[in-house]
């Protein structure tokens, strides 16, 4: 979709093209007596880059690199180097969370005092703040054992490290990518949050339920609980279908809304547009991954959530699907819009600009003002370094779909309006269809710019 007034016509393909994303990994070294293994730990994170911080100023500098961790989080390293303080860098769109399946959902740094085994958020406070993990755990009224080690490897047998491993994980949404600009007042608001998460469930003697959720803190320094989505296969086989299909319009037109089930057996079944079974099918899965019957690695899920999931494709063209449980037939009802979803928020608008099966995907920054008495704002819309602003307003509407309401963006005359229905949405991610511009196209508003950029980088890079 292109915003004339700002020539937003422009594709992301040439600006954000992946990196390399740490090969050096030292998956097959073996620890000696002249070496230390270190862990990442929020869950496990692989690809993290480790830095040694010499000078001590929370920053990897040039040459402070020494390497990424593998699949378990550990990277072997020298003992004169583990002598000094430690980062941990963990990227989006690069570093994987054991918690979770696909990438982390924001990057942030973690820290640890020279001579420890782990990098966790724990050791990032102590170390932040120079005080001892005793103290901290006093703090926080843990067990200083748990919190200094493996808490995940604990969970099996101690209720105390599931208690951690919640604190911990929460944490993360309130780290920074700079050590030097963390912000004590947003830790201790997750902590709180997650002590009272934890204390509910205490009461509920559901304490293992922490496994499945963790405590953020959003764009707008909001507290909010999400879902956790950790094993592909039981994630896929939970739903009675899933209703998918591309942001594309190319595949689109061609597609259309596909539904396809996953039984816990390892069989599954596809229906197309028309409603047509392709046959029963076995299906695999590894980490992110559907596994081809070759053994090769198919389309991978780089967004998980209840509600709502993202895919990159395997074969040919570069092609972003989402996947929802969520009815997309004649059943469908749209989600319900609330000010308070727009309301001094700024949302990232994702969709595809081309009309073939070649992607051209664009981004766009909407800032939302408040309503006002006669239910009306303002909302500046910025891409390329350009912007402007129009109003915006939530309408009551009636459509095929029912009643409803919708997210209404007035342009000049010349332009297409908006009429903004939302789909279905989870963990910062809302998927919409623009009833004004081309209802059978689908894009996304994204609370994070961060996981803009990844999604579009994982769409145009999905073939390379």
């Amino acid at each position: 979709m292109q915003f004339k007034l700002s020539l937003l016509a422009g594709s992301l393909l040439a600006a954000l093209t992946l990196t390399g994303c740490g090969s050096d990994s030292n998956e097959s070294v073996t620890p000696t007596e002249n070496t230390k293994t270190i862990t990442v730990i929020d869950g496990y994170l692989t690809n993290a880059e480790v830095c040694v911080d010499k000078n001590d100023n929370k920053q990897c500098d040039d040459g402070e690199s020494i390497g990424f961790t593998n699949e378990k989080g550990q990277l072997t390293v020298p003992k004169e180097l583990a002598a000094y303080p430690l980062l941990a860098k963990a990227v989006v769109g690069k570093t994987q969370d054991s918690d979770s399946i696909g990438y982390v959902a924001n990057s942030y740094t973690m820290g640890a005092s020279k001579n420890m085994d782990v990098i966790t958020p724990f050791t990032t406070m102590a170390h932040h703040d120079n005080i001892s993990i005793d103290e901290l755990a006093s703090q926080l009224n843990l067990d200083s054992k748990t919190i200094s080690g493996d808490y995940v490897a604990d969970k099996a047998t101690n209720q105390e490290a599931i208690k951690a491993h919640l604190i911990a994980r929460s944490l993360t949404s309130a780290l920074p990518e700079d050590l030097n600009q963390l912000k004590k007042e947003q830790i201790t608001k997750v902590i709180t949050a997650a002590q009272t998460t934890i204390e509910k469930h205490e009461n509920n003697s559901t304490l293992n339920e922490l496994d499945d959720v963790r405590v953020v803190i959003d764009e707008a320094g909001n507290i909010e609980e999400q879902q956790l989505v950790s094993n592909l296969h039981s994630y896929l086989t939970s739903k009675e279908a899933w209703f998918l299909g591309s942001m594309n319009q190319g595949y689109m037109s061609n597609e259309g809304i596909q539904k396809a089930t996953y039984k816990a057996d390892g069989s599954s079944e596809w229906f197309d547009k028309e409603g047509i079974s392709s046959g029963t099918e076995p299906f695999k899965v590894q980490g992110n991954h559907f596994i081809e019957a070759n053994g090769s690695k198919g389309d991978e899920f780089i967004f998980t959530s209840p509600n709502l999931a993202l895919t990159v494709a395997s074969g040919d063209g570069n092609d972003l699907l989402f996947w929802t449980p969520k009815k997309l037939d004649d059943s469908f009802t749209p989600e319900k819009l609330t000010p308070k979803q727009f309301e001094n928020k700024t949302w990232f608008y994702v969709g595809d600009d081309s009309t073939t099966h070649s992607p051209e995907p664009m981004m766009a920054e909407m800032t939302f003002s408040p309503l006002a008495e006669n239910g009306i704002g303002t909302v500046t819309i910025s891409e390329n370094g350009e912007s402007f602003k129009i109003t915006w307003q939530l309408q009551d509407v009636a459509t095929d779909f029912g009643s409803h309401n919708i997210l209404f963006l007035d342009f000049p005359k010349g332009d297409n309006d908006m009429a903004v229905m939302p789909v279905t949405n989870g963990n910062g991610l809302m998927l919409v269809s623009d009833l004004a511009r081309n209802s059978e196209l689908f894009h996304l508003f994204i609370d994070s710019k961060e996981q803009a950029e990844t999604i579009i980088q994982k769409w145009v890079n999905a073939q390379e």
